[in-house]
């Protein structure tokens, strides 16, 4: 992934855009929602919104998709949505 598709994503979450929207609008990017509590405390979000915090995840091992900060091997999203009470 490159740095200006995560900031097309970024904004693309920004508008409110939901999972399914995006894997139309980038369809070579898996995409999976999520609330901020199913999140590891030890992973730091790429991007952060109003709404949610972004997580970028690979397949790269080819056997699990695991949570990642590297751009290069990111072929994909984890959009955890902010508690509402915060």
């Amino acid at each position: 992934m490159t740095p200006e598709r995560l900031a097309e994503v970024v904004s693309a979450v920004e508008r409110g855009d939901n999972a399914s929207t995006l894997r139309a609008s980038f369809s070579e990017l898996i995409f999976t929602e999520c609330s901020e509590d199913d999140i590891s405390p030890r992973l730091q979000a790429v991007a952060t919104t109003p709404a949610a915090l972004i997580y970028l995840i690979t397949g790269i091992s080819g056997h699990c998709l695991e949570a990642t900060s590297d751009l290069a091997v990111a072929n994909g999203v984890i959009i955890a949505g902010r508690d509402s009470d915060e």
